[in-house]
């Protein structure tokens, strides 16, 4: 019989299989990036664009011009591509980050050829109908206002532009009115100058054959698309303040919500997989140390955690909790009590080899799956054009560090004053 009672063992894997995708540079230049796994009859296609909001010439342009792009093309209107994808099963979605423009596909393998035929439309011709745009418009100007009331909004943004300045790509937020002030010529010209074959990569996922990727190779493969002259600008230098605290008040918030953090290394950097293994004790899962202090012993919050977010060219690491209005002073002295103790006290090796399991099993499931090996492997190459001896310098370092190098790299990336400290909420609970 199996005893309850008794934790079962364990115990770190020696090796991890890592799926690797077939590649293949299509006629028109466009990097097709294949993973044949599954048994089911579905597939997924991502369509990645070097297109984020960094690249955008107006506030909120990106995100609507990639929101819009199933509102109707030069055949279509937006109710019968709504009907078409329903009708074949399919279905499609469009998202945007400050780096990169993102449309899915999702097909049964069997509709997959005019689920495809919809997708070329929608990518290459949209029209971007003008009563779409004035909807887009009244809806994100609304949405935008009501997120401005949150504490946790408030506190995100001032973080961002409190690391890389108010002017600067990844420290610029709209306004409520930049979204009344969009243009549809502005999502035209977004659209031909970014979302292009030249800055396009292909990623097909799923029980995929000869047949499947034919079918993409007829739809996107051949011919260009779009304003081929397009160069990427670099970023422009990080233009922060000395500020190190920034605090925006809402007058009677009941809770306050907290970042800090600062500006790490890039994945490629040696101590970019060390900085992984730091993080997770800190913060970087359910049983990290935040959690249990400032949750399970003080209970200031529901709860707590500490991410290092990946951008193009670097990393931000970043603590993010909402708090109690009256904690607030007293969780942020927390979170800096787990800062020092990093720097100041090895860590118990029963306390590392639960992460090394924690880390090595997470890292399992990033390849459980078609659809997640090609979220995994999209952003090994897309991000830092890394390859795949990534993950096996990710496994030994795991495997190999140790409390001193974990106590070093505190040391190193953890000092209080290289550390951005940002909270919105009341300022009658701030000491």
């Amino acid at each position: 019989m199996l005893n309850r009672k008794i934790a079962p063992i364990r115990q770190i894997p020696d090796k991890i299989v890592v799926t690797k995708a077939d590649e293949i540079i299509l006629p028109n230049g466009i990097r097709l990036l294949s993973i044949n796994v599954g048994t089911e009859d579905v597939c997924k296609l991502d369509l990645h664009f070097s297109a984020g909001s960094r690249y955008q010439s107006k506030p909120a342009e990106s995100r609507a011009a990639l929101s819009l792009l199933t509102e109707g093309t030069q055949n279509l209107t937006s109710h019968q591509i709504a009907e078409k994808f329903d009708f074949f099963g399919s279905f499609c979605e469009q998202n945007s980050d400050r780096d990169f423009g993102k449309i899915s596909m999702f097909s049964l393998s069997k509709y997959l050829n005019e689920s495809l035929d919809l997708l070329e439309q929608v990518v290459k011709t949209p029209t971007f109908p003008e009563k779409e745009v004035e909807t887009y418009r009244i809806k994100g100007k609304q949405s935008l206002i009501v997120e401005l009331e949150k504490v946790t909004t408030l506190s995100r943004q001032d973080f961002f532009k409190g690391l890389f300045g108010f002017y600067h790509p990844y420290g610029f937020f709209a306004e409520p009115q930049d979204y009344i002030n969009i243009k549809r010529s502005d999502l035209v010209n977004f659209h031909q100058s970014h979302l292009t074959s030249n800055l396009c990569t292909i990623v097909l996922s799923g029980k995929v054959g000869d047949s499947e990727i034919n079918n993409v190779i007829n739809h996107f493969g051949k011919e260009k698309w779009g304003n081929e002259l397009t160069t990427l600008e670099n970023l422009p230098k990080i233009a922060a303040s000395e500020q190190r605290k920034y605090f925006s008040h809402k007058e009677d918030a009941l809770q306050s919500a907290i970042r800090i953090g600062r500006i790490l290394v890039d994945r490629k950097h040696p101590d970019y997989s060390a900085l992984v293994i730091l993080n997770t004790l800190l913060g970087g899962y359910f049983g990290s140390r935040l959690m249990k202090n400032i949750r399970e012993d003080k209970g200031y919050t529901y709860g707590i955690s500490s991410t290092i977010l990946t951008l193009r060219e670097f990393c931000v690491f970043v603590i993010g909790t909402e708090v109690g209005a009256e904690y607030t002073s007293l969780a942020i002295k927390e979170i800096y009590f787990e800062i020092s103790r990093l720097r100041n006290e090895l860590v118990s090796n029963n306390e590392l080899d639960l992460v090394r399991n924690y880390l090595l099993g997470e890292l399992l499931r990033s390849f459980d799956g078609a659809f997640t090996i090609a979220d995994t492997i999209i952003n090994l190459f897309e991000f830092n054009n890394l390859d795949y001896t990534f993950f096996e310098k990710t496994i030994h370092t795991i495997k190999t560090i140790t409390p001193e190098q974990i106590m070093n790299l505190a040391n190193n990336y953890l000092r209080e004053d290289d550390l951005i400290e940002c909270v919105a909420g009341s300022k009658k609970n701030i000491n």
